[in-house]
C-alpha cells in the first residue's frame, strides 16, 4: 500500500546537505518549508554554527537538539527527496510566523 507523504509549509524537514546543496559538508540538519511545489519544495535551513536573523531554542522541534539561527537562505529540494526526508511536522509559534516573514521579504524585495 503506498501513502502519499504530505509536506506542508512550516514543516521541519531533516535533509543531508548533499541533497540540499546547503553545504560541502557531511552533515544533516533541520530545514523549514517554506514553499510547496508539484516537484520540488523551498526549504530554509537551520545552523547550529552560523548567525543568523531568527533564533530557535530546541523546545521549537522535535528535530532541534541545540539552539540555532534561521536566516534568508532559501534552497530547492526534489519532492522525491523532501517526501523520504524525517518530517517533524510544524516549527513552533512565533518561529515559524518569523522565518515565513524573512522568506515573504526577501521574495518582495
Amino acid at each position: 500500500m503506498h501513502r502519499e507523504t504530505v509536506i506542508a509549509v512550516g514543516d521541519v524537514l531533516v535533509l543531508h546537505d548533499a541533497d540540499t546543496g546547503a553545504s560541502l559538508k557531511s552533515v544533516v540538519r533541520p530545514c523549514m518549508v517554506v514553499v510547496v511545489r508539484p516537484a520540488s519544495v523551498v526549504v530554509a535551513p537551520r545552523s547550529a554554527s552560523a548567525k543568523g536573523l531568527i533564533s530557535t531554542p530546541p523546545a521549537a522541534s522535535t528535530a532541534f537538539s541545540t539552539t540555532g539561527n534561521f536566516s534568508k537562505w532559501r534552497l530547492p529540494v526534489s519532492r522525491v527527496i523532501a517526501d523520504a526526508a524525517p518530517n517533524h511536522g510544524q516549527l513552533a509559534e512565533p518561529y515559524r510566523s518569523k522565518v515565513l516573514a524573512l522568506f515573504a521579504r526577501r521574495r518582495t524585495s
